[in-house]
C-alpha cells in the first residue's frame, strides 16, 4: 500500500526545503524527497578531507534583508542564522596592463564613497561620475519603472544610451556573468536595476557554509513533523485523470493530491511528468525556456593559511563574455581572460577546515551543457593561471585540488532534459522570461506546482535567495490550494 500524504516535494534545494518546511509548520502532512544522500542541490556542503565548502564559489549573501532572514524568521529560526560580514578584494586589469588591487568593505556598502570600488573596476574619474549617477537613477526608480525594463535587453538599453563609456557596459556584464547568469544581449536591464538594490546592503556568507542553511530548514521541516527520505530518486510523477496523485520511487509509491517539484521546470515536465499530459503548446513553451551560465568550480586546500581576505573578484577588460565572445570560445578559441569569484570559507568560518590549513573555492562560468569538456577545461585552465598570477602566494601552499562542473551540477540538482543543457544556474533569467513574464508555479496539471529558481518569484533576486523566496510564496500558493480543496472535498 501506498503511504498517503497531504504535499509531496520533490527535491530538497534551498527552495523546496524551504517550502516543505513552511507547510510542515502550517500541520500539513508532508514529504520531502531528494535523490542525494543530504540536503542542499547546487549548494549542498561538500566535504573532501575534512574541508566543507561548496563546490561553487558562492558568496555575497543578504545580511539585513532577504528571502533566507525572511524565511528563518517565518520557521522560527532565526537565531540560527549568522551571516559573517567581511572586506572583498578586487583584482582588475585593463587590456593587456598589470593587476590592480583594492579592497572593498562589504560592512559598510552604504556608507563608503562607492566610487573607490568603481576606481579599481577600471574606470576613470569621468567614468565613475557617469556610473554613480547611473546607480542613482536607479536608486529612484519605482517597482513599475523596474518591470517596464523586463522588455529591455542590457545591450538594448546601453545602445540607447549612446553618453555611457564602454567601461561602464562592460562592468554591468562583468556583475551579471559573476553570478552565473548570462551575456548582456539575453539579460534584461531590469536584473540589473534589482542587483544595485540588492547589494546596496552588507554582504556576507553563512557561518557554517551555504549547505548549512538548507540543513537547518530541513531540520525545522522534521521538528514540524515533516517526513525527509534522502537517496531515494522520484522516477516518475504521477498524474491520473488530468490530476497529479503522487510519486513513484526506486522506493516505491507515495501518495498526494499535492506535488510540488524542485527538480526544475524542464525536467519535471519533460521527464518527471512527460509530454503526453500537457498540450502541445505548453510543452513548446518550456522546451523554449532558455538556460542561464553554467558553473565551474575548483576547491584547493592550502596546507597553511596565505590569503588574508575572505572574498575576491577577478576580472579585466577581456574577462566577459558577450554573445560573439561566447561562441568563439564555444568554437574551440581559448579564452583571453575569464571571470573569477574565490571565496575561502576558513576565514569566514575556520571549522570549516581541518586545522592550521585553509579552504579556498573559486570558479567562472561556462556552457550549460553537460557535454562541453573542452570548453569547461579551457575556461578551467585559465581560471587558474589567473588566481596564480594575481594570488601568486597560493601556489606554494596547494596540497590538493578537486574540479566540478556541469555535469555535476546536473548530478546534484538538474537533470538534463533537452541537449545543451542541465548545467545551468537556473532556467528562465533572460527577456520575455523573467521578472513579470517568470513561469508560473503552478503547472496546467492540478495539483503539480514548481518551487526553485526556476518559477515562483518575480522579485528578480539572484541564486539560491531567489530559490528561498519562490520556497516562501509557493508554501502559501500550495495552502491555499490546499484549502480550498478542503473546502470542496476534492
Amino acid at each position: 500500500m501506498a503511504k498517503e500524504y497531504d504535499v509531496i516535494v520533490v527535491g530538497a534545494g534551498p527552495g523546496g526545503t524551504c517550502c516543505a518546511a513552511l507547510l510542515a509548520k502550517k500541520g500539513l502532512k508532508v514529504l520531502l524527497l531528494e535523490k542525494n544522500a543530504n540536503v542542499g542541490g547546487k549548494t549542498m556542503d561538500q566535504v573532501v578531507k575534512g574541508a566543507h565548502g561548496e563546490r561553487w564559489a558562492t558568496a555575497g549573501l543578504p545580511a539585513v534583508r532577504g528571502p533566507f532572514i525572511d524565511a528563518f524568521k517565518a520557521l522560527g529560526i532565526e537565531s540560527k542564522l549568522d551571516i559573517v560580514v567581511k572586506p572583498m578584494m578586487i583584482k582588475y586589469r585593463h587590456s593587456g596592463g598589470k593587476w590592480m588591487s583594492n579592497v572593498f568593505d562589504l560592512q559598510n556598502v552604504g556608507g563608503q564613497d562607492p566610487s573607490e570600488s568603481l576606481g579599481s573596476m577600471g574606470l576613470n574619474k569621468k567614468e565613475r561620475e557617469i556610473a554613480l549617477q547611473l546607480m542613482a537613477e536607479f536608486y529612484a526608480m519605482t517597482p513599475e519603472q523596474i518591470d517596464k525594463l523586463d522588455d529591455t535587453s542590457v545591450t538594448d538599453w546601453f545602445a540607447q544610451r549612446p553618453e555611457i563609456p564602454l567601461a561602464v557596459y562592460r562592468y554591468v556584464a562583468y556583475s551579471l556573468q559573476v553570478n552565473q547568469e548570462g551575456l548582456p544581449e539575453h539579460m534584461p536591464m531590469s536584473v540589473v536595476d534589482n542587483y544595485v538594490h540588492q547589494t546596496s546592503q552588507p554582504l556576507g556568507y553563512p557561518k557554517g557554509g551555504y549547505g548549512r542553511l538548507t540543513e537547518d530548514m530541513a531540520e525545522a521541516f522534521k521538528n514540524y513533523g515533516g517526513e525527509l527520505i534522502t537517496r531515494t530518486r522520484v522516477e516518475r510523477i504521477l498524474v491520473e485523470k488530468g490530476w497529479a496523485t503522487g510519486v513513484l520511487t526506486r522506493g516505491g509509491l507515495f501518495r498526494a493530491p499535492i506535488v510540488v517539484s524542485d527538480a526544475g521546470i524542464q525536467p519535471t515536465a519533460l521527464k518527471l511528468v512527460g509530454e503526453e499530459h500537457f498540450d502541445r503548446s505548453y510543452v513548446a513553451y518550456v522546451k523554449g525556456l532558455l538556460p542561464a551560465l553554467g558553473f565551474t568550480g575548483v576547491r584547493y586546500i592550502l596546507r597553511e593559511p596565505v590569503l588574508p581576505y575572505a572574498l575576491y573578484q577577478i576580472w579585466s577588460d577581456d574577462s566577459w563574455w558577450d554573445l560573439k565572445e561566447y561562441l568563439r570560445i564555444k568554437a574551440g578559441g581559448a579564452p583571453k581572460d575569464v571571470t573569477v569569484s574565490l571565496v575561502v570559507p576558513t576565514n569566514y568560518d575556520p571549522n570549516m577546515g581541518p586545522p592550521g590549513k585553509q579552504v579556498v573555492v573559486f570558479g567562472t562560468n561556462c556552457s550549460p551543457d553537460t557535454r562541453d569538456d573542452a570548453v569547461l577545461k579551457a575556461v578551467i585552465k585559465r581560471a587558474e593561471e589567473e588566481v596564480a598570477e594575481t594570488l601568486p602566494e597560493i601556489v606554494p601552499a596547494i596540497e590538493y585540488k578537486g574540479y566540478a562542473g556541469p555535469r555535476d551540477v546536473a548530478a546534484l540538482s538538474r537533470d538534463e532534459a533537452l541537449p545543451g543543457s542541465g548545467g545551468e544556474y537556473a532556467l528562465a533569467m533572460t527577456i520575455g522570461q523573467t521578472g513579470k513574464y517568470k513561469p508560473s508555479a503552478k503547472s496546467p496539471i492540478p495539483g503539480l506546482f514548481y518551487v526553485g529558481f526556476d518559477a515562483g518569484s518575480t522579485k528578480r533576486w539572484h541564486g539560491s535567495n531567489c530559490a528561498v523566496d519562490s520556497g516562501i510564496n509557493v508554501a502559501a500558493m500550495v495552502y491555499q490550494y490546499y484549502l480550498g480543496r478542503q473546502f470542496v472535498g476534492w
